[in-house]
This record gives structure tokens, C-alpha cells and sequence, in this order.
């Protein structure tokens, strides 16, 4: 009875974490931003009552203070990340929810190996973010070998950039038809050069929705400029995606329940 109640209330606490992750990963996607604070109260409450019921049914009240020494840090790594500017706020709302759902980890999914190194779950589930982010280039380097092959030029107009530019570009970005997606930033400026407007590759200086206030201009009205002005006419732009990290937070806790910590995973196979 006491484990079929436990994979229970595991359950209940994994539906409970991705539907609100599922749900703030497409908002965040589409309008960069998270619609409804809602969904992080759900995924509290939800933590704290199965906790405290937990500790009530199995006369386990340690657990209540694994859930204290959880949120307690979740919040300090949230509020530093913040503070630092690496981290969204629902990315860090993000995190504290999953500290008030996951007080201890699963072990139960890891019956095969990989437990995570360290005793705070959420730290397992943001390791494992932060490692699933580097496939991010490798995605867009598919997609523009695939762009390569299909069209036979991937840098028309920007020929004469140099070499390692080109080479890079290739895994922080991709291009796209005009008018480009929304939440996008420009990879391409436009440099007079003898007096003529010239399109070349700026891969770093991205610019930002904060320099958009300043200037008074939206991104959308300097792509247009970029594409309007640049001669020879450039028929795509070189742009790079804004990936929320709500998204890799929520693929880290795919990973962390199926695999279990990354980095181990990555070690063991180093060693071997």
C-alpha cells in the first residue's frame, strides 16, 4: 500500500509540474512572456499539500524540512540569477515551483543509474537545462546544412565576410524570409562603405527590446530598413532565435526523471 501510494502521489506531482511547464513554454515562446501567474500557485499548492500529507500519513517529518531547505535555496539561486541578469523571472518562478513539487528526489526513476549528484532536485533539473542548451547550435547547424543544400548559397550579399564569421553564424543562427518571425534579432547590419550601404555579418551588439525603447524604432521597422537598403537585395535575413529557457527547464525535467543527471551521464561516458 505505502509504495503504490508513493508512485501515486509521484504522479500526481510530475502532472502537476508539466502542465503548468507545457503551457508557460508555448506562451513564453509565442509572446515572450508567461500569461498567467496562475500556474506556478498550482504547482505550489499542489507541492505543499502532498508534502504535508506525506509527512502525515508515513510519520516522515523530515520531509518538511527537505521542502524548507529546498525553496529556501531555490530562492537564492533564483534571486542571484535574476540579479545577474541570466535568468527570466518565470524561469525563476519556474524553478521555486519545482522546489515546492520535488522536495526530495525521485529515486524511484532511477533504478538503472545516473542519480543525480547533488541532494536538490531542482539543481538536477537546471543542470540539465543548462546542458541541453548547447544542442541549440547543433539544431541550427542541421537546419542550415539543410538550407545549404536546398538553395546552394547560404551567404548571398555577405560573400566577402571572413571566414570564422561565416563559420559562426552558421550555429547561432538561420535564415529567414522577409517579412521575419517575431522574437528574432537581426544578425546583419548595414555599413556604409565608400559611401554605399553594405550588409555585413554583426554577431555580437545583438539588438535588444531595451535599445528598441531608447531609440524609439521596433525591431520589425529595422529589419525592414536593413533588407529596404542593402544592395545587392538580400532575399533572406540572417537572424537569431530568442529560445526562452522555460523551455529547456522543462525538457531538464524530462531528462532528470527518465535519465536522471546529465552531467553523470556525460561523465560515465568520458571515463568509458
Amino acid at each position: 500500500m505505502g509504495e503504490s501510494l508513493n508512485a501515486l502521489l509521484l504522479w500526481i506531482r510530475i502532472i502537476a509540474a508539466f502542465g503548468p511547464l507545457i503551457y508557460a513554454s508555448i506562451s513564453d515562446l509565442r509572446t515572450r512572456m508567461v500569461e498567467h501567474e496562475l500556474i506556478w500557485l498550482i504547482m505550489i499548492i499542489t507541492g505543499i499539500i502532498i508534502t504535508f500529507f506525506e509527512a502525515m500519513v508515513f510519520q516522515d517529518l523530515r520531509i518538511l524540512l527537505d521542502l524548507a531547505i529546498n525553496v529556501g535555496l531555490s530562492f537564492v539561486v533564483a534571486f542571484l540569477l535574476f540579479y545577474a541578469g541570466l535568468f527570466g523571472g518565470a524561469d525563476g518562478k519556474a524553478l521555486i515551483s519545482l522546489s515546492f513539487l520535488f522536495p526530495r528526489t525521485p529515486l524511484q526513476f532511477f533504478n538503472w543509474g545516473f542519480r543525480p549528484l547533488l541532494p536538490f532536485f531542482f539543481l538536477t533539473i537546471f543542470s540539465n537545462a543548462l546542458l541541453l542548451t548547447v544542442l541549440i547550435p547543433l539544431v541550427l547547424a542541421v537546419i542550415n546544412l539543410a538550407d545549404y543544400f536546398t538553395n546552394k548559397e547560404l551567404f548571398y550579399g555577405i560573400e566577402n565576410e571572413p571566414l570564422w564569421k561565416k563559420a559562426l553564424v552558421v550555429f547561432i543562427g538561420f535564415r529567414t524570409n522577409i517579412p521575419p518571425p517575431q522574437h528574432v534579432y537581426p544578425l546583419l547590419e548595414l555599413v556604409e562603405v565608400k559611401g554605399i550601404l553594405t550588409p555585413q555579418l554583426k554577431l555580437f551588439d545583438k539588438i535588444s527590446t531595451e535599445s528598441e525603447e531608447v531609440d524609439g524604432k521596433n525591431l520589425q521597422t529595422i529589419k525592414e530598413f536593413l533588407y529596404e537598403n542593402a544592395e545587392p537585395k538580400i532575399e533572406k535575413l540572417w537572424v537569431s532565435p530568442g529560445i526562452p529557457f522555460i523551455i529547456p527547464i522543462t525538457f531538464g525535467l524530462l531528462t532528470a526523471l527518465i535519465v536522471g543527471d546529465l552531467l553523470l551521464l556525460i561523465i560515465s561516458l568520458l571515463i568509458v
